[in-house]
């Protein structure tokens, strides 16, 4: 019999990227992009870089310009950092198409903070908040888990492929997680 070691692997790096609304002022953006830095650290990833940009308008597409998203990724590579962290929300396209351009993993500050709830929850009661947290979360993200699958779809006169098929049964289990979820949160209350 062969024994099998697990080794754990070595942390991936993050770049951070800050986004400086109109609203704000330099001081505080950079705050709020220390605070990102401090959140990436406890939730295991070490920071490797970081830029702050100024948003002048919303790209509908990746929040930021596609030029900034290509310089990101330039320096990501330069840096040797395996995850993109947006101090922002994205949406889940916008995750989407940072991700598909960078050829990356890109998390948002929301994610950052619901890894580390996940991670702190010790009651029955935080671990089904923090799990119905990250399922609602997920749900709309599902997409590009099956984007390998495109390529199978049509064919025959049917409708969707391989990968839309199994796109609606991730999504039908994912709901029906979510209200189970949320049935065993209201009998841990009730208790």
């Amino acid at each position: 019999m062969h024994e099998i070691f697990h080794t754990k692997p070595e942390p991936v790096t993050g770049y951070l990227v800050g986004i400086r609304r109109d609203s704000m002022t330099a001081r505080e953006a950079t705050e709020h992009l220390d605070e990102l830095e401090q959140l990436s650290a406890t939730y295991g990833i070490p920071v490797a870089g970081r830029e702050l940009v100024t948003l002048r308008e919303i790209n509908a597409a990746t929040l930021v310009g596609s030029g900034k998203v290509e310089q990101v990724a330039v320096a990501c590579r330069a840096l040797d950092a395996g995850v993109i962290i947006i101090d922002d929300e994205l949406s889940p396209s916008q995750q989407r198409n940072w991700e598909k351009t960078t050829g990356l993993a890109v998390i948002d500050r929301r994610e950052v903070i619901l890894g580390i709830f996940a991670d702190r929850a010790r009651t029955s009661e935080a671990r089904l908040q923090v799990q119905l947290a990250r399922a609602e979360y997920s749900l709309p993200r599902l997409t590009r888990a099956w984007t390998h699958l495109e390529r199978q779809r049509g064919g025959g006169g049917a409708r969707g492929g391989a990968g839309e098929a199994q796109l609606e049964v991730d999504r039908r289990l994912l709901r029906n997680q979510i209200d189970r979820l949320k049935r065993e949160l209201k009998h841990v209350r009730q208790v």
